[in-house]
């Protein structure tokens, strides 16, 4: 695909494109934290411990996961918009099925549909993105449809507290369900797949080779830099996503002594580092400095200090949490979008959906098996008054500062595509 000049038309119909996807990409950051806001909600609901919980979080991790290369494949073949259309009416009836679930296995079976649901947008968002926009706006583009979902991320924290302290977590669900039919049926009505002679100016090349299952996978699976993308998405996405999603707001309770609205303000505070982070450095490789992969290593360096901040500094006050919350969303945020920066750089344009689809299930199988693993370290420990007590966070969050670690030291084994 040719991605600069001045001679290519850029099609209007782009922001469009992209304003209705974020749109959707809103909740599917909202679905992927908000069991952290809900998590005693649930624990009392259904009387049920960590590990259940743990596991009906992350059944939306593993289906989403699981689905991707199906969703990339059907995003090459039938196009982005019926994709992300179908997909999201799937998340509407999972929000139903949750919000009124008699038991904690119903709860996790429209867990698990919501995730079905959800993870048919981020590989369409990939494909049709790098269709309509060029490649030195990509991983601008990618920042800010990363700064959309976590905006959805903020409404999951005391949006969300304040709605199930008023209304109760399942009409708050069923509001959401609602919702999301409204927006299938707004993908469906306003927005359009891109096609070559939407802009000209745009080439685009078939794969070479008569075996098109040998290019869409077995080549990136024999390549040993799609395994790294792979496992560093795994690592540093998984341990953050458990602790935003899952523990951060009982956490933040237990270790601050402060009340549930309180603890999602501070929760809060990881999905704005998101929206900054995200656009941020998708920008500043963009424009600025071209080594995708120099600030990536940095950036896991930065997190790393966020995590070694949490597990070694137990005096931690409210600002000096902030802080690292703060700097934990900014330095994940611009992880995210240069790492699928990176991605598209080393992909076919025909093909990017396939090979996206190949990449997605790596973070999201990370989240779902850190948060099941963080729910069983922590199960070590003994209810005190309905929650768990500050000290029974620590063995948990050694993990994620351990895999932080193995994260940035996998990092050096990127290689700089030229």
């Amino acid at each position: 695909m040719t991605d600069n000049g001045n001679a290519i038309v850029r099609n209007p119909h782009r922001w469009v494109v992209f304003s209705v996807i974020s749109l959707v990409y809103f909740f599917v950051y909202f679905h992927r934290v908000s069991t952290s806001v809900i998590a005693q909600d649930i624990l009392i609901a259904f009387d049920t411990n960590a590990t259940a919980l743990g596991f009906m979080s992350s059944m939306y991790f593993y289906l989403y996961a699981l689905e991707q290369p199906l969703v990339g494949y059907y995003t090459d073949v039938l196009g982005g918009r019926r994709v992300i259309a179908y997909f999201t009416l799937a998340a509407a009836l999972g929000c139903f099925m949750f919000a009124l679930a008699p038991t904690m296995a119903w709860a996790s079976a429209g867990r698990a549909l919501i995730g079905i649901g959800v993870g048919g947008v981020y590989v369409p968002a990939i494909k049709a993105f790098s269709q309509w926009f060029r490649s030195n706006e990509f991983a601008t583009i990618m920042g800010l449809l990363v700064a959309a979902g976590n905006l959805g991320a903020i409404v999951a924290t005391t949006p969300l507290a304040w709605a199930a302290d008023n209304w109760g977590w399942r009409m708050s669900f069923a509001v959401i369900g609602f919702i999301s039919i409204a927006l299938a049926l707004m993908v469906l009505f306003f927005m359009k797949d891109f096609k070559a002679k939407e802009i000209p100016g745009e080439i685009h090349h078939k794969p070479r080779g008569a075996d098109p299952l040998k290019a869409l996978f077995f080549k990136p699976l024999g390549s040993p830099q799609f395994w790294i993308i792979g496992m560093t998405f795994f690592g540093a996405y998984g341990i953050v996503m458990t602790f935003q999603g899952l523990w951060a707001t009982p956490y933040l309770m237990a270790v601050l002594k402060i009340d549930r609205i309180v603890a999602s303000n501070l929760n809060m505070i990881i999905p704005i580092g998101f929206i900054i982070g995200a656009p941020l450095f998708g920008w500043f490789t963009d424009r600025l400095y071209k080594s995708k992969v120099r600030v990536i290593k940095f950036l896991l360096g930065i997190l790393t200090i966020t995590w070694s901040g949490i597990v070694f500094d137990v005096d931690l006050q409210v600002i000096g949490m902030s802080t690292i919350l703060f700097f934990m969303g900014v330095t994940m945020g611009g992880i995210t979008s240069l790492l699928w920066a990176h991605v598209r750089d080393i992909t076919s344009p025909a093909t990017i959906g396939t090979f996206s689809g190949l990449i997605n299930p790596a973070p999201f199988l990370g989240v779902a098996v850190f948060q099941v693993l963080t729910g069983s370290l922590l199960d070590r420990a003994s209810l005190v008054s309905g929650a768990y007590p500050a000290e029974a966070y620590e063995s948990s969050f050694i993990l994620c500062f351990v895999t932080s670690c193995a994260c940035l030291l996998l990092s050096f084994c990127l290689k700089e595509e030229r």
